[in-house]
């Protein structure tokens, strides 16, 4: 077995571990989030809504929240890695253009996810005990 299908092996089975314990967080209630594509479609007021939906239900469960969006960056991280090896060594250039178009938005969703937790915490860090 070469060492590339058991890395994607090991990828597989570590996203289908990532994806099963954010189901479970999902079920205890899920984390709203709405994203800067979903808010540029809303009104002013659905926006400040939404602001304030995230705010309440991160400060109600900020260290689930926080579990919540680390969870989403790594499953994003595990799927650039997949994407990577699954990468065909004779791709066009069409091709490689539209992989590398993937790879950036997981690694943004990554990047935006990590950052948001890191927000959460460091909110939490300075609220009064």
């Amino acid at each position: 077995m070469s060492t590339r299908f058991a890395d994607s092996h090991k990828l597989d089975a570590a996203l289908e571990q990532l994806d099963r314990f954010l189901g479970t967080a999902a079920q205890r209630g899920g984390v709203p989030f709405y994203g800067p594509t979903l808010l540029s479609s809303m009104t002013e007021m659905d926006q400040a809504r939404a602001a304030q939906a995230e705010r309440a239900a991160y400060e109600a469960a900020p260290e689930e929240t926080a579990i919540h969006f680390c969870i989403t960056a790594a499953i994003a991280l595990v799927e650039v890695s997949q994407a990577l090896l699954a990468q065909p060594a004779h791709a066009t250039p069409a091709e490689r253009e539209v992989q590398w178009k993937t790879l950036q938005t997981y690694t943004k969703t990554a990047g935006r996810s990590a950052y948001r937790a890191a927000s959460i915490l460091a909110d939490r860090k300075s609220a009064p005990a």
